[in-house]
């Protein structure tokens, strides 16, 4: 299960309707705890999430700017926080990860993942009235049998 809070959705959006037409993207960080009565045994709380410029200026790809991403993986590791995930959007079409987002996640041409215990939050915007978020774990390179939800909790601010 990934949490986070409605504030942090709501940037999420924001930050996706600022880049329509392109996809945008960025970190989250928080921790994870192991949990026995879940299918996928983690339980995945958003502390705090990060906007990373997308390389690719796309409007069906994006590529995390690495010098971004480095100043947020140390920014999250002195707050004593773990990289959990990484979110972006999709602009026009389902919350479902891409033939492309799913290479993306492998070292080239490997069955090695480059991430494997992370989250991949989609936001899809097709609906602007209503944002529709989806996470998964990408296992592999097969569709979708590769490919696991976990359940998105988002939950009011405190």
């Amino acid at each position: 299960m990934l949490r986070l809070s409605s504030s942090q959705f709501q940037k999420i959006i924001e930050q996706g309707f600022a880049g329509k037409p392109l996809e945008i993207c960025g970190l989250l960080a928080g921790r994870r705890s192991a949990d026995s009565s879940l299918e996928e045994s983690t339980f995945a709380e958003v502390l705090e999430i990060y906007p990373i410029d997308s390389q690719d200026q796309s409007e069906k790809t994006y590529t995390l700017n690495p010098l971004q991403q480095l100043r947020a993986e140390k920014d999250a590791a002195a707050k004593g926080m773990e990289i959990i995930g990484i979110y972006h959007t999709h602009p026009a079409t389902q919350p479902y990860p891409s033939p492309t987002d799913v290479k993306r996640a492998h070292w080239g041409d490997t069955d090695d993942l480059m991430y494997p215990d992370y989250s991949f939050l989609i936001v899809s915007l097709r609906q602007p009235e209503t944002p529709e978020p989806r996470s998964f774990y990408i296992r592999g390179a097969r569709i979708p049998e590769d490919i696991v939800e976990e359940e998105v909790v988002i939950t009011p601010d405190a």
